[in-house]
């Protein structure tokens, strides 16, 4: 049951987003992995002001909140959230010969088949990866020797209570699937980058060529959060990272399942629903898997994707 300070929040969002704003609303509905229990209320933000609007209600209320892009790289408890899912759906974009704005809820598949259109080159390495530009900015996404931040010239971002403001690049201190944001908490609204031209078809069969390797290693469908682990940084390895897939293939990780999760045939980092799973099932896997890896090998692997709620 809601107390009072919640009830006077939810009615208070209910008056500002309309049907916008959903009590009791099921995060399995919202995430790739295809798992999660509901959220007191999830808010489908669609503007900049709409979204620091909801910030300053959240804050002014006490309230906990959670900012949701597209749902991948994440596994929510089967007990929910016990708060604010603030669900971004900014999607402007904007190319000014090259120089992109593009707003954090739009989702990053759709930007790179736009900019591979266009002839705007750099990106086209992040062809297939699921999720937003925001989210992809928070852990700085990438793949194939190729980040998100590689173009990014700067971001706009907000700290609840203030007013947004613009940082460069350098501000976020970008590094593997990291950046200051995940210490900071500062919330990304929209997204400037700079891109070179390049020859249109060189670029669809790049990124053609980018969907084949993925598609030989990822599930067709939404069942997954991606890859679960990150790889570990090693200075002497190709690249500079040890492989966190190989460590896990060597520990017999695609034979392990607990409950409905299991692990993916083609890729052993990759963890997955395989129809009625529990979050519980997913994590109880994971910890299995970890231990493995740290017997044999002595690596402690860490998690890129995000635990939302109570898995105590």
């Amino acid at each position: 049951m809601l107390d009072r300070l919640a009830e006077t929040l939810h009615s208070s969002l209910k008056a500002r987003f309309g049907a916008a704003a959903s009590e009791d609303e099921p995060l399995s509905k919202h995430t790739t992995f295809g798992i999660g229990g509901p959220a007191d209320m999830l808010v489908t933000i669609t503007l900049v002001e709409d979204m620091v609007d909801a910030l300053r209600l959240c804050e002014q209320h006490g309230a906990e909140y959670f900012i949701l892009g597209g749902g991948s790289n994440l596994l929510v408890s089967d007990s929910g959230y016990r708060g604010i899912v603030l669900k971004t759906q900014i999607e402007h974009f904007e190319n000014s010969g090259g120089s992109l704005t593009v707003g954090s809820g739009h989702g990053l598949e759709s930007m790179i088949d736009k900019v591979c259109a266009l002839g705007l080159g750099g990106m086209e390495s992040l062809a297939g990866i699921k999720g937003s530009v925001g989210g992809a900015i928070y852990g700085n996404a990438g793949a194939y020797g190729g980040s998100i931040s590689d173009h990014l010239v700067s971001a706009t971002i907000v700290t609840p209570g203030q007013k947004p403001r613009t940082e460069p690049k350098k501000y976020f201190e970008f590094s593997y699937r990291n950046s200051i944001l995940k210490r900071s908490h500062e919330i990304v609204l929209e997204a400037n980058f700079e891109l070179p031209a390049d020859s249109t078809e060189r670029l669809t069969e790049r990124k053609r060529e980018i969907l084949n390797l993925r598609a030989e290693r990822h599930p067709e469908t939404d069942c997954s959060a991606g890859c679960f682990f990150k790889n570990i940084e090693k200075p002497d390895e190709m690249h500079g990272k040890l492989s966190a897939g190989m460590l896990l293939e060597k520990v017999g990780a695609k034979s392990a399942c607990v409950g409905k999760a299991g692990v993916y045939q083609h890729h052993a980092n990759i963890l997955v629903n395989l129809g009625g799973a529990r979050a519980e099932d997913v994590r109880e896997l994971a910890a299995v898997l970890k231990k493995r890896v740290k017997d044999k090998f002595g690596y402690t692997l860490e998690e890129e994707i995000t635990y939302l709620g109570n898995f105590s």
